[in-house]
């Protein structure tokens, strides 16, 4: 396999999400810059590139248009993710910061500094825990549910309008596929992988 310094690479890949992202239709048989990835790196397949690339491009169209409309009722999406945790929650609608913590993937720090952000706009307040008198929990108030009351018509409605191009069968057939996809993400298969993912926060 030939090595390419990696500000070109990123550059030839960055230039093909690019394409993606601007509703331009990739041929792999003619696009110079996706053809000189696939040459420089035979083993990638093309349909698993373009599989994925187009994915994120229908994830990202779906997490902006999702952002803007929660910023319209003063949500971001960590603040709906962490109401429609404790919403979830019967019957208190509470969970222990730790819980949150854990449930979100965040330390107890950032999640700390989250409660006392969404605290302040009254969407929860923090009550005693009735079974650890040195325990707290953060439960959803009436203004959090009232927020999500009317959020969250809005929010199912986005989701039959991004999915109306789509018969029943096509939309059992995507949800099948996804779920198998989702089988691939597990320690096991990461250990398998002989490529190493860096994420950031």
């Amino acid at each position: 396999m030939q090595n390419l310094p990696c500000a070109k690479l990123t550059k030839r890949i960055l230039a093909i999400i690019i394409s993606i992202m601007e509703n331009k239709i990739l041929d792999v048989t003619s696009d110079p810059v996706y053809q000189e990835l696939l040459t420089n790196y035979p083993d990638t397949s093309a349909e698993a590139v373009e599989t994925i690339l187009q994915f994120n491009k229908v994830s990202s169209l779906i997490n902006m248009r999702r952002e803007a409309v929660l910023a319209e009722h003063g949500l971001t999406t960590g603040r709906f993710h962490l109401l429609m945790l404790l919403k979830r929650q019967e019957p208190l609608h509470a969970l222990s910061p730790s819980d949150l913590a854990k449930k979100t993937g965040v330390t107890r720090g950032t999640m700390t500094q989250f409660i006392d952000a969404i605290e302040k706009d009254g969407f929860v307040k923090r009550v005693d825990d009735p079974k650890d008198r040195r325990g707290m929990l953060v439960e959803l108030t009436p203004v959090g549910e009232q927020k999500l009351a009317v959020v969250l018509p809005i929010h199912i409605a986005r989701m039959e309008h991004y999915t109306r191009v789509l018969n029943s069968e096509e939309r059992k057939q995507m949800i099948s596929i996804m779920m198998k996809m989702v089988g691939t993400f597990t320690p096991e298969a990461d250990s398998d992988s002989e490529t190493t993912i860096v994420t950031s926060v």
